[in-house]
């Protein structure tokens, strides 16, 4: 996927995603074993969301971390994530 801004809301939907599970485990009090299970993948699917975002949400020309990404162009080396050279 080129697209940074489209690797990011990935990475947000699998983290909400993980939001949804945790507080669906709710449903589930009166059951110990199915709470825990479904509140250790909540977290696993949150993490791994946020480790997503952390590898792929990168700028193609210098490699640093953008964090949120705002505009077209890398805050550090100022180059357009769309361009390919």
């Amino acid at each position: 996927m080129k697209n940074i801004k489209a690797r990011a809301w990935l990475c947000v939907g699998i983290m909400m995603t993980g939001v949804v599970i945790g507080m669906s485990s709710m449903a589930f009090l009166s059951n110990r074993f199915m709470s825990t299970l479904l509140l250790v993948l909540a977290a696993v699917c949150f993490l791994g969301g946020v480790i997503l975002h952390f590898a792929t949400v990168r700028c193609p020309h210098c490699g640093s971390y953008l964090g949120r990404v705002y505009g077209t162009r890398c805050p550090f080396c100022g180059e357009d994530y769309n361009k390919t050279e």
